[in-house]
Formats: structure tokens, C-alpha cells, sequence
């Protein structure tokens, strides 16, 4: 039980509050109880009296000799008084108590002594027993008084011990409020604030059973959970953080290690660069990359890099025996592209502790750039064999269609020459023929410079628009012709064939106008109408026949066969005041890629 009331503050403030209560009510019932105890005491202690003066009336009348009715109302008044229940009451509860004794003596005094003399009108006997009868009586009233005064102190004890032991309860009572209740709630207070400040050593310096107690040791052991928790948490931050830090290291060189493989011819000497700065983003890692000639057939032997320090050229069987990844934990990575096998990534760490899923993603992503690397250098090598093939045939079908021409030309006049010399034509018709002749190699000279010309052209950094306006200054110096240029940006890039072909064409149109339409002023004009280029040539000149056969121009020809290669559409017109209007639309294949990839 005092185990139980020390655990428990509202037990002990119950009891408290029980005690004050019951003092309380003990307090106010024994003030009742004494004041109905003492309700007839006054009754009691004013009958006693009037029996004095009841008797100093009979001694009175007797002795003056009264009338016997009077003498007997005055005796029955006596005896009701004497026997009334107010005094009854006083000496009921205890008979053996010296109020009763006196109660008793004056009865028997009355009885024996007085009531005789009243009988036999004997006044000298009535008055000398009335004198010790009064005696009695004042006896009598003074026991009372005292039996009244003893309940009165009674009352007043109970209250007076009841208020002392509710103020000392009550003094208890502040006193366990204060070292139980009120410092514990500031310690507990103060450390709360101090922990919510940041300090996570703050404790509650507070041992007890009771609930605030428990409270304070909940408390602390939260505090000590937090506290813990914090330290794992900064434990663990801090490892992320490490790892976040290698893992943005690798990254940022995988980006910068794409740029460069991008940008420039993939090598052993650049892929061993690449592994030893991968290795020393992630300390303890070694990595060996294993690479074969070829994609196709089977493959003899096989390249493994492990970096700048080492390079070995083994069989293709050595793999699965390499001691340089024999351990439980190493990895191995495919490095393919586009369904070509190139060779494998294999990785493993010096302490042979696995890597971590975040480690094992880079090293992944490793072997996909090593992968991308070698298929955008296998790639280079195909386009540049695509790009010399085209290139050659784009030479062959210029020869072809100009200086071939010229030539086979020429052969038929030879021929005719021989023919004519060998039937004794006149020197006219055979100096016909040799003009013809001469014509016919003017013509293939000019075409072979053209040739030269336009294999040697070259798109500067400055772009297309350079390009057209250095034709245009080109074209208004050789042939006294003014040229006016006037182009807007546009919107997007040309490719390297889309350039060539735009400047064939105005440099074409530009030398027709400087040759044959005798113009004096020519207007170059490249801008962009919607998703097209559309680029414009007109001259002042003589203009073109109406109905002509564009068979018969050379030149005209390679203008609309270009135009077709860049899938777009050339129109030859007069121009409305005087000339000729040459106009190029062609939408560029930059446009048209992007318009079937949205398409897909």
C-alpha cells in the first residue's frame, strides 16, 4: 500500500483531499452532535434555577399562612419542575455520574424532607430544610453548568485538532506539490527546451516511481533513442554523401569521357585513360576491359586493358581461367552494341567485398559508354567509306556528264576528220571540221575547270550565307556584272551536301547570268518561307527563249538534277520586267527527320 501511494501522485492527492474531507466532515459532525448533546442545557441549567425560586415561594406563602389551594398549585408547579424531561435528559445517559447523584439527592430531598413539612403546613421545618434543599439545587445548577462547559470544550478540541490536522495536511500536501510536482515539471520543462535548442545531451535529473518520474525516464529514454538515432542518421549522411560524391565524381566522368569518345577517334590509349580514372573515382576497384577485333566470326585472341599500367593480348579461352577476376564477387559486363558483341567488363574489388548496387550501376554504365564508344567508331569508319564512295561516284557522274560528253564528242569529230582527209575534202570543209574541233576542246577545258572548281569548293565557318555572298563578289568582279545579296537566318541547319548543292546552283545560275543573259544587274536572294529554303536568282538580261529544250543546256541540267537530289523544285522563268527568274524550294532533311520522328 505505501509502495502503491509512493508510485502514484493522484493516489496520494486523492488521499489528501480524502483526509481534509473527512476531518472536515468529522468536524461538522461533532459540532452537530455536541449541539443536539447540548440542545436542552439551557432548558436544564433555567429549570434547575427556577426550582430555587419555586422554593423560596413555597417557604413564602407557608410561612405567611396562604390559602392551601395556593400552597398546593405551588407544590405541583414544584413537583413538574422537579420532574420535568429537561433535567431527565441531562442524567438519562449516564446514572452513576455526579449530576445524576445530585439529581438524585435533591429528588430524595424533596421527597423526604420538603414535601412532609408542605403536607403538615410545618413552615420551621420547610424552612430549614429549603435552605440545604437550596444548596443543593445551586450544586446542582453548577454541575450542569460544568457538564455544558465540558461538551463545549469537547467541540471546540475536535474543531481546533480537525483545523490543525487539515493545515498540516495541507502544508504536506504543498510540500510534496512542490518537490514532487512542480520541480519535476521545471526539470522536465527546462531539459525539453534545452533538447528542442538542438542539445541532445539534455536529460531530466529527476528519480522517482510516481508518474512524473516514469515521465522524466520515458523522457530520457527518448532523448537517448533520438540522440542515437541522430548519430546513425549523421553516420549514414555522411555515407551517402561520400557515395554521392564518388558516384557525381563517375558520372561526371562518364560525361566528360562521352564528350571526348564522341568528339574524337575511340583508342586503347584513351579507353586506358578511362579505367584508370573510373578506377580512382572508386578506390579499391580494378577493372579489366576485354575486346575483340571483330564482331563477326570467331575470334582468336583478345585485347584485355586494365589501364595505363598493363596490356595483355590473350586467347580468347584464358577468360574463364584470367587470375585477374577469379574472386566470388567479381562481375562481368557484356559490352555490346546493337547486337554485336565487342568484348566484356569485367570488375572486382582488391578486399573482395561486393560493390554496391549504386557502384554496380555505374560500372554498368561504364561498359554501355565503352560499348557506345566502339559502335560510333565502327560507325565513323562505315559513314566515312559511305561518304568516299559517294563521293567518288559523285565524281564519276560529273565526269560523265561534262567532260565525257566533250570527249566522246571530240572522238566523233576525229573520226569525221579522218574520213574527210582520206576522201581529199577541200582545206575549207577540213577547217570546218578543225574548228569544230577547237570548239569542241574549249568547251571540255572550260567544263574541266568547272570540275576543279567545284571538287575544290569548300563551305567556310561562316556558312551558307558566306558562301553565296563571296560567289556573288566572286561572280561581279570576273564578270562586270553588279550582284546585289540579301538573305535572312534561318531557323535551322543545313547539312554539308545541302550547302554543296545550294551554291552549285546560284554559282550555275550566276555564271549563265554572266555569259549568256548579257545582263548587267543580278539579285541573289536565300530566305525561308515556312519549312522551306527557297533561294532566287534573276538578271536583267536577254532572258530565255519561251518553249526552249533544256536537253540542249548542259548546265540547266546539273541545276535540276541537283534540285531533285535535295528533293526539292527548280523553276526556270522570264522575269516579268526583263530577264530571267531562276527559284529553288526544297525542304531541308533536318525538318523531315524531325517530322518522322514525330510521326513514330
Amino acid at each position: 500500500m505505501l509502495d502503491w501511494l509512493k508510485g502514484s501522485l493522484p493516489a496520494r492527492a486523492g488521499l489528501s483531499v480524502l483526509l481534509i474531507a473527512t476531518l472536515t466532515l468529522c468536524s461538522a459532525l461533532s459540532a452537530v452532535l455536541i449541539a443536539w448533546v447540548s440542545e436542552n442545557d439551557a432548558a436544564a441549567i433555567n429549570t434547575a434555577g427556577s426550582l430555587r425560586m419555586a422554593t423560596y415561594r413555597l417557604a413564602w406563602q407557608l410561612e405567611a399562612s396562604a390559602a392551601p389551594q395556593e400552597i398546593g398549585l405551588l407544590r405541583d408547579d414544584m413537583q413538574r419542575r422537579l420532574n420535568s424531561d429537561t433535567l431527565k435528559h441531562m442524567i438519562e445517559d449516564d446514572q452513576d455520574s455526579p449530576v445524576a447523584r445530585a439529581y438524585g439527592d435533591i429528588r430524595r430531598q424533596w421527597q423526604e424532607h420538603l414535601l412532609p413539612a408542605l403536607e403538615h403546613r410545618d413552615s420551621g421545618v420547610f424552612q430549614q430544610q429549603s435552605e440545604l434543599f437550596v444548596e443543593r439545587l445551586e450544586q446542582f445548577v453548577m454541575l450542569l453548568q460544568r457538564q455544558s462547559e465540558h461538551r463545549q470544550n469537547w467541540q471546540q478540541s475536535i474543531q481546533g485538532a480537525s483545523l490543525l490536522m487539515t493545515v498540516i495536511i495541507l502544508l504536506v500536501g504543498m510540500l510534496e506539490l512542490q518537490n514532487s510536482v512542480i520541480r519535476p515539471l521545471q526539470k522536465l520543462l527546462s531539459a525539453t527546451d534545452r533538447f528542442r535548442a538542438g542539445d541532445l545531451d539534455a536529460r531530466v535529473e529527476y528519480r522517482s516511481t510516481d508518474e512524473l518520474g516514469r515521465m522524466a525516464d520515458s523522457f530520457n529514454a527518448m532523448a537517448d533513442a533520438i540522440e542515437e538515432s541522430h548519430r546513425t542518421l549523421a553516420s549514414r549522411v555522411a555515407e551517402k554523401t561520400q557515395q554521392l560524391a564518388q558516384s557525381n565524381a563517375a558520372l561526371e566522368l562518364l560525361y566528360q569521357s562521352s564528350r571526348s569518345l564522341a568528339s574524337a577517334t575511340a583508342s586503347a590509349a584513351q579507353l586506358d585513360t578511362l579505367i584508370d580514372c573510373f578506377q580512382q573515382r572508386l578506390p579499391g576497384l580494378r577493372l579489366s576491359l576485354c575486346l575483340k577485333g571483330e564482331s563477326q566470326g570467331p575470334v582468336e585472341h583478345v585485347l584485355a586493358l586494365h589501364g595505363s599500367a598493363e596490356r595483355d593480348i590473350c586467347a580468347r579461352n584464358d577468360c574463364s581461367n584470367c587470375k585477374r577476376h577469379c574472386g566470388p564477387n567479381s562481375l562481368i559486363y557484356p559490352i555490346s552494341s546493337q547486337g554485336n558483341n565487342l568484348g566484356e567488363l569485367r570488375a572486382h574489388y582488391l578486399d573482395g567485398h561486393p560493390p554496391r548496387p549504386w557502384e554496380c550501376e555505374l560500372i554498368q554504365a561504364l561498359a554501355h559508354l565503352v560499348g557506345t564508344s566502339l559502335s560510333l567508331e565502327r560507325q565513323r569508319e562505315q559513314d566515312n567509306r559511305l561518304l568516299l564512295l559517294d563521293e567518288r561516284t559523285t565524281i564519276a557522274r560529273e565526269l560523265h556528264d561534262s567532260l565525257a560528253q566533250a570527249l566522246s564528242y571530240m572522238k566523233l569529230q576525229v573520226s569525221r576528220l579522218q574520213t574527210l582527209i582520206r576522201r581529199g575534202e577541200s582545206d575549207e570543209h577540213l577547217l570546218d571540221v578543225s574548228d569544230e574541233l577547237r570548239d569542241g576542246l574549249n568547251n571540255a577545258y572550260r567544263q574541266l575547270r568547272e570540275l576543279l572548281t567545284t571538287f575544290r569548293l569548300q563551305i567556310q565557318d561562316g556558312g551558307i550565307t558566306q558562301a553565296l555572298d563571296d560567289a556573288a563578289r566572286e561572280f561581279a568582279e570576273r564578270g562586270a556584272i553588279r550582284v546585289l545579296f540579301d538573305s535572312t537566318p534561318l531557323a535551322f541547319n543545313l547539312s554539308a551536301t545541302e550547302q554543296i548543292h545550294l551554291l552549285q546552283i546560284a554559282r550555275e545560275a550566276l555564271s549563265n547570268c554572266a555569259r549568256h543573259a548579257l545582263a548587267s544587274q543580278a539579285w541573289l536572294r536565300l530566305r525561308q518561307s515556312a519549312q522551306e529554303v527557297e533561294l532566287l536568282i534573276e538578271d536583267d538580261g536577254i532572258g530565255i527563249t519561251p518553249g526552249f529544250d533544256p536537253r540542249q543546256h548542259h548546265g540547266l541540267n546539273i541545276m535540276h538534277e541537283r534540285a531533285r537530289s535535295l528533293g526539292g523544285r527548280l523553276t526556270i522563268t522570264c522575269r516579268e520586267q526583263q530577264g530571267t527568274r531562276v527559284e529553288l524550294h526544297f525542304s531541308p532533311a533536318f525538318l523531315g527527320q524531325l517530322k518522322h520522328e514525330a510521326t513514330l
